[in-house]
């Protein structure tokens, strides 16, 4: 076996009894992955008895991988023997899913992803020649494809056997994060009126801007850093200086801003309304966050109980604001569902993927999404008017989409002529 890890040649028919051996790399591999296990979730780590049942998803992989090996071989190979083969494929992936993983860049990963699989490849056609004493090209090949197929299942279904956690997870699982967060969720309505104080009341001749943005889900930094830009580059557009009022689930801080909640929204435009002009003065509302096809605006922060925002939601919370003028912005997956219950002649809305597709860009390792990238960052800070702005990226995305052969997000927009007119009477003014 240590010839065969190293990839050295093996003769054929090796001496050994392969149960014994199975055994042995059996519990070689479990101590192993408990070790590893509790190393991960240091400092404190504690022991979970939940996670031992899930071992046996696992013995029936190896079990599996033999079968599979042991039916695609000529001739048909002793099953003792071919899972002792199987189970000496273990280390490198064990190795591979539990350590590289956690410390690779997507780049890094990849590569290293290509070499475990050639030399799992490789593993297996020395292995099944050393038995056989024949080439099993097409045999080590199907064990290939299925250590690559149970690896994507795991990690989908999220069959992880973990059997040491760290103290703070556990402390999380008690009933005391819960009363935590209904004082937090009990203070958001003091947070936004404290955050409408800075705002004071419109008191100027002319049309302003004012900006509220909604950041639905907390475990994922690029929504909130989306709304951070689009507050920035929609306030230089239209001057909407302090002016704004943030929204943010942010998992990593839950004291900074306000937090984006259904009721936080709609308590947020009612006190915009009240301190607008509501006949003359424009709201900017951007929303990043992911996107269901129910449609619905996902929401989520940590653990706590928060529910999507529906189009029905938005459009009730907007008329109860009494504001008439409105640009709503949504990057989300389907967001175009929103289109039909917020489109208005005082309106225009933007929303990053039709009611049918999804948009891309939504993960920790990305500071925007796609549609964050051309619009917000791209296309608006140098076009003419939002539709320019918006046909820009709309053909940005576009091609990017078909270089990455996925299926097309197709952005969709309903620009309202009176809102139209009104934003280019504004920046005209502001000239």
């Amino acid at each position: 076996m240590l010839r065969l890890w190293l990839l050295r040649p093996v003769t054929p028919a090796p001496a050994g009894n392969p149960l014994r051996a199975t055994l042995i790399m059996g519990a070689a591999w479990l101590a192993a992955w408990v070790a590893i296990d509790r190393w991960q979730s240091q400092p404190e780590p504690q022991f979970f008895p939940d996670g031992i049942p899930l071992f046996a998803w696992y013995v029936l992989a190896i079990l599996t991988l033999a079968a599979l090996l042991r039916w695609r071989a000529r001739p048909t190979l002793e099953f003792a023997s071919v899972l002792a083969l199987a189970m000496g494929a273990v280390p490198v992936p064990l190795l591979f899913a539990s350590v590289a993983t956690a410390y690779l860049n997507p780049t890094g990963l990849l590569a290293a992803t290509i070499l475990v699989a050639v030399y799992t490849l490789l593993y297996l056609a020395r292995g099944l020649h050393a038995i056989t004493g024949r080439t099993q090209r097409a045999a080590a090949c199907a064990g290939l494809l299925f250590i690559a197929g149970f690896c994507w299942l795991s990690d989908t279904l999220d069959v992880i056997p973990d059997v040491w956690t760290p103290l703070e997870s556990q402390a999380a699982e008690s009933d005391q994060p819960l009363a935590g967060g209904e004082a937090i969720l009990f203070s958001q309505a003091a947070r936004i009126d404290q955050s409408l104080a800075a705002l004071g009341r419109d008191t100027a001749p002319n049309s302003q801007a004012f900006f509220l943005g909604f950041a639905g889900v907390g475990d994922e930094t690029v929504f909130a850093q989306e709304i951070a830009l689009a507050s920035r580059v929609l306030g230089e557009r239209y001057d909407t200086g302090s002016r704004r009022v943030l929204l943010i689930n942010d998992q990593r801080d839950l004291e900074r801003t306000p937090l984006a909640t259904v009721s936080g929204l709609t308590y947020a435009l009612r006190g915009l309304g009240a301190r607008m002009n509501p006949e003359r003065d424009v709201l900017f509302l951007s929303i990043s966050s992911h996107g269901t096809d129910g449609p619905a605006i996902a929401v989520s922060n940590s653990e706590l109980p928060l529910e999507d925002l529906t189009p029905g939601d938005l459009a009730r919370a907007l008329r109860a604001s009494g504001i008439k003028w409105r640009v709503i912005i949504i990057s989300a997956c389907y967001a175009g569902g929103f289109i039909e219950s917020l489109k208005d002649p005082q309106a225009i809305v933007i929303a990053a993927s039709a009611a049918d597709r999804s948009s891309f860009g939504c993960s920790n390792d990305r500071d925007l999404t796609y549609f964050g990238e051309a619009f917000y960052r791209d296309a608006l800070p140098a076009a003419r008017s939002l539709r320019d702005a918006f046909d820009a990226a709309k053909a940005a995305i576009t091609a990017r989409e078909r270089r990455e052969h996925v299926t097309p997000s197709n952005p969709q927009a309903n620009f309202g002529k009176a809102m139209e007119e009104k934003l280019a009477s504004m920046h005209a003014a502001q000239r």
